[in-house]
């Protein structure tokens, strides 16, 4: 029987042990990944829970702590209580019951799993990562090439955008054309590949990834081959991802010539992640010289946003005044609030029996609760930290290599389509901004439409100045009559 699909890749209905791993969502930025066992137990701040409380739940449960154990500030509360106590009772305390503690149990992504890894080298977040695989065109059935895996964080993100099915079979309902997604990553760290591998088939997805430890700018991206009749193999990658530090040593060997890591039948796009404008410089000259093209350099900048129901505030809440006559009546219960103050000190020093109590504004009881959702207005608020690590995106493009029986298997098939009658349309940026030499700028239209208005006017002018020089010769021929 095959083991089931990857909790990265399908959601499972509940969580149980072969959900590896699970996520426990602490607070709204901080979360940690478990291995769920029914021996174990999980202790933080919010109590201690069990892991046979979390087993059989569906993925979002919220699971409260167990009252059986105090938390760790109970257990620290307890001690220091001892420490100062002066006498001893005989009889046994009854167990308190814990804090109304509680997390949720979330199932596995590739988002969740880069907020709670293990920080082995920096991190690719969320936002650089869809956003390259995005300009990339990743989608299921593709095979892109990661150098520089590090703490395999944009490994998760990959191979659930290229996945269409296991190869044993397993969840082959998303097949790109026969084609199964891979991702291929390369780690010059040994160590490091070691730890990707182990963690890659915890998480189910080890038949998805070859890791290999290789120094690719030295020796390139070919995959030694476990066939005894081939030496390498060749990823054939329509996509890659390179977060090296020195990329330009890299670019070489992404060429066509044979033996190429690249798809000989696509375009390939390729993009690096540089932290400095110099690495991105000497890339993208490197790039140039090897005919890579629309090269373009980007960089994210990630904030959330908290948008929030706000409800109108009053004085009791520290809001200004709206009206005049509000200003008015303010001011006038400051000044009766001042002068009652004064009454009352001037008794006290009299000798008189005074108090201060009671004096002072009439509150109208706290802020008024919302009554419905239609209240107040909708506010936003920026966060104040950026959450996402600073670097520079340079993307590319390979274009596929045109032989002259291809361009002339093309022209034929234009001169076919031809004489059919059909007409070949190419829709692009710029033939939505331009349409040919015989089509008029909007530009050349107003410079026309301008002159002739110019011309028109002028003619106007010509023809008013002959009819009054004509009037005069007219009179003097009627009276010479």
């Amino acid at each position: 029987m095959l083991p089931a699909v990857s909790p990265f890749l399908e959601i499972p209905r509940s969580l149980n042990e072969s959900s590896k791993p699970a996520i426990i969502h602490l607070r709204r930025d901080q979360h940690q990944a478990i291995t769920l066992s029914p021996a174990s137990t999980l202790q933080s701040r919010f109590g201690t829970f069990p892991h046979s409380s979390f087993i059989g739940l569906p993925p979002g449960s919220q699971v409260r702590a167990s009252a059986a154990q105090p938390t760790q500030r109970d257990q620290r509360k307890r001690k220091r209580q001892s420490a100062s106590a002066t006498t001893t009772t005989t009889e046994s305390e009854e167990p308190q019951e814990a804090a109304s503690g509680f997390v949720h149990i979330l199932a596995p992504t590739a988002e969740l799993w880069t907020a709670s890894l293990p920080h082995r080298t920096q991190v690719v977040y969320t936002p650089d990562s869809s956003y390259i695989l995005h300009r990339l065109g990743v989608g299921p059935g593709t095979q892109i090439i990661e150098a520089g895996a590090g703490s395999g964080s944009f490994t998760h993100a990959a191979v659930r955008a290229v996945y269409s099915g296991y190869p044993d079979g397993r969840d082959g309902l998303r097949h790109a054309n026969g084609k199964k997604g891979k991702v291929w990553s390369f780690e010059f760290h040994e160590e490091r590949a070691g730890k990707l591998r182990e963690e890659l088939e915890h998480h189910g997805l080890d038949t998805l990834v070859e890791v290999t430890h290789k120094d690719v700018c030295a020796e390139g991206f070919l995959v030694p081959s476990p066939s005894t009749d081939l030496k390498f193999t060749s990823p054939a990658a329509s996509a890659i991802f390179l977060d090296l530090p020195a990329p330009w040593l890299a670019l070489p060997h992404l060429t066509r010539a044979s033996p190429s890591p690249l798809d000989p039948l696509a375009e390939v796009r390729i993009c690096t992640f540089s932290p400095c404008i110099e690495q991105v410089t000497r890339t993208c000259s490197s790039m140039r010289s090897l005919g890579w093209v629309d090269i373009s350099t980007v960089e994210i900048s990630h904030q959330n946003l908290e948008v929030r129901r706000q409800l109108p505030r009053g004085y009791d809440d520290g809001a200004g005044p709206r009206t005049i006559s509000e200003a008015l009546a303010r001011l006038k219960g400051v000044n009766d609030f001042r002068e009652q103050r004064k009454d009352i000190q001037s008794s006290i020093a009299a000798g008189e029996s005074a108090s201060f109590a009671g004096l002072g504004f009439k509150k109208s009881g706290g802020r008024r609760k919302l009554e419905n959702g239609d209240e107040g207005r909708i506010v936003s608020r920026n966060e104040p930290d950026l959450k996402s690590h600073t670097s520079f995106l340079t993307f590319a493009t390979l274009p596929r290599e045109w032989t002259v029986e291809q361009e002339t298997e093309a022209e034929e098939w234009v001169k076919a389509m031809d004489s059919k009658g059909v007409e070949l349309k190419v829709v692009g940026e710029k033939e939505k901004r331009w349409k040919g030499d015989g089509q008029e700028s909007k530009r050349a239209k107003k410079k026309r439409e301008r002159a002739e208005k110019k011309e028109g006017e002028e003619g106007k002018e010509t023809n008013g100045s002959v009819k009054q020089n004509e009037e005069p010769a007219g009179d003097k021929m009627e009276v010479d009559d």
